[in-house]
């Protein structure tokens, strides 16, 4: 079923003062969109990866939250068109989020799925073809496990998993789980910190060749970096936000080409997506909100969509549209596109029909899940 949405507003926020020599590109449009999955489940995040290896983008949607639901993959035709190829969980179980990574290091892209207690959470080992025979289970089944990143963490090539619990006690520990493949695929799960997390995001933050944690409070508390030293070990950095915090999530991008990463974050009870600079210190100010409005912000994703060499932020809302800021020379450029139903709980970006143009697909709870295709003023 196509939708074609003819809301796309701009208005441009001058934040930083960064000149451009070169002309920047237009600033794609997302005025033509699709449904994916037509039923209103509750979704929670997407993929846009070459799951089959064909060459060839496909859709995964991870489903369920605190219920148990189906994750699906769509089979792109390369095209922008797609067809249900498959349900990855098998019974249904409680889902907030579907990472793609070459786990097993076998040349292909699997699957570590996260889950709410009482279900286990898994890595799902691809056969090369997007069949999923082989399941690893990892970590504990009550944990209250919302998202899992995966990136390298020790620097020894093999892709490790941080594993975000939301627990409202400071008892609830989140997790790494690190890779220890050697002739078999296998993980190390420890303890990180403890508090209340519902996603922890990856960055080397101060500019020393090793990986940041970025841990946004969730429940009403303090927000740290956690810095890293290589060898999969962490200690408490530098603050960022209010004492009484609670963010669904917090990223790390160069906003205004500076050389330093800078951190924007969402709060759904104070209703605000801010945005954070690092000053030399490796320090992070007061902030400044870049939304208006009392929007409930649920969703938070970062992608270069005009392809000028910096990242766009995407906000999405409960019962609001979702809104793009693009990352230009003079300031962020906003465009506000889809509807307001449901709530945006995660997005997939990717060139699903090979354009050369990222897509966007939003997962969303309540709603239909939808994607937007990207293309270029009067194209």
């Amino acid at each position: 079923m196509e939708i074609r949405f003819t809301l796309f507003t701009i208005l441009i926020l001058t934040l930083s003062a960064c000149s451009l020599e070169d002309p920047e590109p237009p600033i794609p449009e997302y005025t033509n969109s699709v449904i994916v999955e037509s039923e209103p489940r509750l979704s929670a995040n997407a993929e846009i990866v070459d799951i089959t290896g064909d060459g060839l983008n496909d859709i995964v949607l991870a489903i369920g939250r605190h219920w148990p639901g189906p994750n699906l993959l769509f089979t792109g035709d390369g095209k922008g068109g797609f067809s249900v190829a498959d349900t990855l969980s098998v019974p249904h179980d409680r889902s907030y989020s579907v990472s793609a990574a070459d786990m097993d290091m076998d040349g292909d892209l699997d699957l570590v799925v996260s889950n709410d207690r009482p279900d286990a959470k898994y890595v799902l080992l691809n056969d090369g073809k997007g069949i999923f025979k082989d399941r690893l289970e990892f970590g504990d089944p009550t944990w209250p496990t919302r998202n899992s990143t995966v990136a390298d963490l020790n620097r020894d090539g093999l892709p490790d998993i941080v594993v975000a619990n939301r627990d409202d006690s400071p008892e609830g520990n989140n997790w790494i789980c690190l890779n220890r493949t050697l002739d078999t695929f296998s993980l190390d799960c420890q303890p990180l910190i403890s508090g209340s997390a519902t996603t922890i995001s990856v960055a080397d933050i101060n500019s020393d060749g090793f990986q940041d944690l970025i841990i946004p409070y969730r429940d009403g508390g303090q927000s740290h970096v956690y810095t890293g030293n290589g060898t999969g070990s962490f200690e408490q950095g530098p603050s960022f936000g209010p004492g009484d915090a609670s963010y669904r999530a917090a990223v790390a991008s160069d906003i205004n080409a500076d050389g330093l990463p800078d951190l924007i974050a969402i709060d759904d009870r104070k209703r605000t997506t801010t945005l954070f600079y690092q000053s030399k210190e490796f320090t992070f100010g007061r902030g400044i909100r870049i939304d208006d409005g009392g929007m409930i912000p649920y969703a938070l994703e970062m992608a270069d969509l005009d392809k000028n060499g910096r990242e766009d932020i995407l906000v999405g809302y409960r019962d609001a549209p979702t809104r793009l800021f693009f990352n230009r020379s003079g300031g962020l450029v906003q465009a506000v596109i889809g509807d307001s139903l449901g709530a945006t709980y995660g997005f997939g970006v990717g060139d699903l029909n090979h354009d050369g143009i990222p897509d966007i697909l939003i997962a969303r709870s309540g709603a239909s899940d939808i994607l937007f295709r990207g293309s270029l003023p009067d194209q």
